[in-house]
């Protein structure tokens, strides 16, 4: 059975921390997790924007382009998940 690569990297980042060898400096973990969430915001304010744009297209008539919204969506989501987990291996390690 093959494991996902999800499965694999969180085995990997989980015996590195048992063995201390996943070691961040607290500046550095505070500061990404400082960007991280800016870099959420600043998506979902193109979330906002790209959706007003939709709005307005489909009062003139032209074709909407939600993929792009859908897009931001997912990836937004994705950033938030990883900030999550940069603030975990924070907490583990204090």
């Amino acid at each position: 059975m093959m494991m996902s690569d999800d499965t694999f990297i969180n085995e990997v980042m989980d015996r590195l921390k048992d063995k201390g060898f996943l070691m961040i400096p607290d500046d550095f973990i505070d500061q990404l997790i400082i960007t991280l969430h800016a870099n959420v915001t600043i998506i979902n304010n193109m979330k906002e924007i790209a959706e007003i744009e939709n709005k307005m297209q489909n009062l003139l008539m032209i074709p909407k382009i939600n993929r792009q919204v859908d897009s931001l969506k997912e990836l937004s989501t994705r950033i938030a998940e990883i900030a999550f987990n940069v603030e975990d291996v924070r907490n583990d390690q204090r």
